[in-house]
């Protein structure tokens, strides 16, 4: 019953037509690493020789689900390329994500036919998609100059456990959590690789995702913090919404609760590829980012500020939570049945944002800035 598939992406509900999402909207991880990206294709930029000018400059956007998140941030990027190298400059965009993501609405997306803002419509832009694990290789060696990656690495490349009393790492108990962080840890150190791998000499990586921060806050989007979203299918299997396989099956994969020595880890072990390939930590900085919205700053909220306030935290966590509660669903229920109960807990978490509406919605991540250096010669295998 439990599924390998963890998509992250806008999806329409009777709670998102009218409510955007924030987190791509208003504060999206991507937005919060902007400065790094920036200062990382700049720096590409200078220093490609007058014999290099003609290359290809690529960049690749490693779990995007459906390229919303990233977009402004990557055309604000190939603006920077094409005003240094020249508007004939040749530039690949390769969307990454698994194979079961919503490649069509990822199209309809960069093609803006889902919105107004589209990827870069000027000429010698080619988007590519590539749909494999962003745990593996995906993309020839020294194949990149830009990688970025934002709210995707959190997610575990499979299921290692049922965690027996909750939905979350942070309510598992002590054995499960320890193989959760295990998982994890493989799973960071095979990304590293992996990007290092494809990173052209001089290439550059950028990715920020969920994590402690420097206070050991995890993200709050909600009032009692990110483990609360468990306590609803707590109550319902308590209630007999939910049957007891079902409570067991919904369980949400993720290592949202790394630490700076988590991500320095590929590069503080004995792991012998991360130094073969020349790759160097340029930076990492752990942040707490609350969120902006009008409504946020509204002291005393009346009942409709307070329903908005509600439908917008809604907005905010059914892209990634939906299909968690699906997944673990009995297959001899019905779709319409399996609706009406992803509904309930939906109405459930806005019923309790809408009472808990002062609390002002923050996220914790990382960043990590990875470079590979220069004078780096990738030797066969």
């Amino acid at each position: 019953m439990m599924s390998s598939y963890f998509p992250a992406m806008k999806m329409a509900s009777k709670f998102s037509v009218d409510a955007d999402d924030m987190c791509t909207v208003h504060g999206h991880a991507g937005n919060l690493s902007r400065a790094s990206v920036l200062e990382g294709i700049r720096k590409i930029t200078r220093s490609r020789s007058a014999c290099q000018r003609k290359q290809l400059v690529t960049i690749a956007d490693f779990g995007t689900a459906d390229g919303r998140g990233s977009l402004s941030l990557i055309n604000e990027v190939i603006d920077i390329i094409r005003t240094d190298l020249g508007k004939e400059q040749a530039i690949v965009v390769y969307y990454n994500d698994q194979p079961m993501n919503d490649f069509n609405l990822l199209s309809k997306i960069i093609g803006g036919f889902e919105q107004k803002s589209s990827l870069s419509a000027a000429e010698n832009i080619y988007p590519v998609m590539v749909p494999r694990s962003m745990y593996e290789q995906c993309l020839p060696d020294s194949s990149i100059d830009l990688a970025v990656s934002s709210g995707a690495t959190h997610y575990l490349s499979k299921h290692v456990c049922q965690i027996q009393n909750g939905v979350f790492m942070g309510e598992a108990n002590t054995h499960e959590q320890e193989l959760m962080r295990e998982q994890g840890k493989a799973d960071w150190r095979n990304f590293v690789i992996a990007r290092g791998r494809e990173l052209k000499p001089g290439g550059v990586l950028v990715t920020i995702n969920a994590s402690l921060d420097g206070e050991n806050n995890v993200s709050s989007q909600i009032d009692k913090g990110f483990q609360h979203f468990g306590s609803f299918v707590t109550d319902m299997a308590r209630e007999g919404v939910l049957t007891q396989e079902e409570y067991l099956a919904i369980n949400f994969p993720s290592h949202y609760m790394r630490t700076t020595v988590d991500f320095k880890e590929p590069f503080t072990s004995t792991v012998p590829e991360v130094k073969e390939l020349g790759l160097e930590m340029v930076s990492i900085t752990p942040r707490k980012h609350y969120l902006e919205h009008p409504l946020y700053d509204v002291v005393r909220k009346d009942d409709t500020e307070k329903l908005n306030y509600a439908k917008r935290i809604v907005a905010m966590v059914y892209p990634w939570f939906h299909h968690a509660i699906h997944g673990g669903l009995s297959d001899s229920r019905t779709e319409d049945e399996k609706q009406f109960i992803i509904e309930e807990y939906f109405q459930r978490l806005q019923e309790y944002a809408s009472a808990h509406s002062d609390h002002k919605p923050f996220l914790t991540s990382t960043e990590v800035v990875i470079r590979k250096r220069s004078n780096i010669v990738l030797t066969q295998a």
